[in-house]
């Protein structure tokens, strides 16, 4: 029976799969802007320097910028606002350089001493802990070859991520997209074999909320919810979001390709021995093929012989044999012996023998060398019980040779030899099969006995009468 198609390959999300929105705040805030508190101020020192600051960024002299700062963080007093701040500023300006890597230290410091002192409002904090989530993402997608060392930015990523969701009055869509792809890239940089089945059912859970968020989600959330059902083997949830899908745009071939796909696995799944089930996934399979060869997609000959092989599954031999012929003939499926041979089982399958044997004559003349052909043609014919055409046609398999399996076709040979009395012709043909036995059965030793007493018998019969004979007579 034709085997379906393979179960579909995962989605792909590839670690740079959208942007980072490394937006800096202003370089110098007002002291009122900055504080928290009273104690939240800078001090006159680190004010005055800051002065010299703002030129040196404007003719983009980065270099010069963090000896300034440096020179100021060396004066500042530790776990002051000043310390904070100038390594929130140091940050800002290896960031504008467009060293983001460098740029993680002096942010977590930052935050790390305005966290124990309050030093910085909500909303200024709420920016730290995104920008430092993305920088670590960032840190993560530059470790592609360092499998520890991606594992652990993305933890970071997590963790910042995570806080913001702790602070933030409220989340968006772009967020909380965000989150889920984070919880996904982690979950695939652990084992790219194997992803971490918790951080995936993670990121299934946001990006389900994410939907929640707009009345109109973008077609993206859905594509990455997708992802994170295959890898959940969830075809069934999955095959409902592409219906979805489809009936926005049905002109995706990729989305009617994987629906395709997801019902196959369905109908293939070990754990769902459900016939019903079966049947109606295959069926599914079937409609999203032809839906989509409607609009012009899946018209490979792939396509269309996967299409013959599910009708053929669901027991359509009529119509599988219609479709298989189709295509045979006009080259939208491969013309290759097995096909042939598929199209000949499916006629006998519906019990038109003489179609079967009207195919299997096509294909040896497209095949002349092919005994395997001549055979499947005495078959038929012995199932029809002609025996004649039966024995003729295996006479010609044996002739073309090209056999597969040569020792079955000699014996089928002796016995229709056999039937029709042409006891020397199966006297050969048994002898043949024997000699290509390991080890000869107890029916080809049956075979080759009775055909030798036949022999026996029509040679006794042929032998003139003895003297003997005539005097008792």
């Amino acid at each position: 029976m034709p085997s379906h198609l393979k179960r579909p390959a995962i989605i792909s999300l590839g670690l740079s799969a959208f942007a980072f929105l490394l937006v800096a705040p202003s370089w110098v805030r007002a002291e009122e802007e900055q504080a928290h508190d009273e104690q939240a101020a800078l001090s006159d020192t680190v004010g005055d320097g800051l002065a010299k600051l703002e030129p040196l960024i404007k003719d983009k002299d980065y270099d010069g910028a963090m000896k300034l700062v440096d020179s100021l963080l060396r004066e500042a007093t530790p776990e002051s606002y000043d310390q904070a701040f100038l390594n929130e500023t140091e940050a800002q300006i290896l960031t504008q350089k467009g060293d983001y890597i460098g740029a993680i230290k002096p942010l977590e410091t930052a935050l790390n001493v305005a966290d124990r002192h309050h030093y910085f409002q909500a909303k200024q904090e709420l920016d730290m802990l995104y920008f430092l989530s993305q920088l670590y993402y960032q840190q993560a997608d530059a470790a592609k070859n360092d499998r520890q060392l991606q594992v652990e930015a993305f933890g970071k990523a997590i963790f910042y991520i995570e806080r913001w969701f702790k602070v933030a009055p409220k989340s968006t869509e772009d967020i909380s997209m965000y989150y889920a792809q984070i919880l996904y890239a982690a979950a695939v940089a652990k084992d790219p074999a194997h992803p971490d089945p918790t951080l995936i059912h993670q990121a299934r859970l946001q990006v389900e909320k994410t939907l929640l968020m707009s009345p109109h989600p973008k077609d993206g959330v859905y594509v990455f919810l997708l992802a994170t059902l295959q890898q959940e083997v969830d075809y069934s949830s999955a095959s409902q979001i592409l219906e979805l899908l489809l009936a926005k745009n049905p002109n995706n071939k990729t989305y009617w390709q994987d629906l395709n796909m997801f019902y196959m696995a369905l109908a293939q799944d070990p754990k769902d021995k459900n016939v019903d089930a079966i049947r109606r996934y295959n069926i599914r399979a079937i409609n999203t093929i032809e839906r989509a060869q409607a609009l012009g997609f899946m018209k490979t000959p792939r396509d269309n012989y996967t299409l013959f092989t599910l009708y053929y599954n669901i027991g359509q031999y009529g119509m599988a044999a219609d479709l298989l012929y189709t295509g045979l003939e006009s080259g939208s499926i491969d013309s290759n012996l097995e096909n042939w041979l598929l199209l000949s089982a499916s006629y006998q399958q519906i019990n038109q023998d003489f179609k079967s044997i009207e195919v299997l004559v096509e294909a040896a003349k497209r095949y002349p060398t092919n005994g395997e052909l001549e055979f499947k043609i005495a078959q038929v014919y012995q199932g029809m019980d002609d025996n004649q055409k039966a024995y003729d046609h295996c006479a010609a398999a044996v002739e073309k040779g090209h056999l597969a399996k040569p020792q079955p076709v000699y014996i089928f040979m002796a016995y229709m030899a056999y039937e029709l009395g042409k006891y020397d012709e199966a006297k050969v043909a048994i002898d043949k099969s024997i000699e290509l036995m390991a080890k000869p059965d107890h029916q080809a030793l049956g075979l080759r006995g009775a055909i030798e007493e036949a022999i026996k018998e029509r040679d006794a019969k042929k032998a003139p009468a003895t003297p003997a004979q005539d005097n008792k007579v």
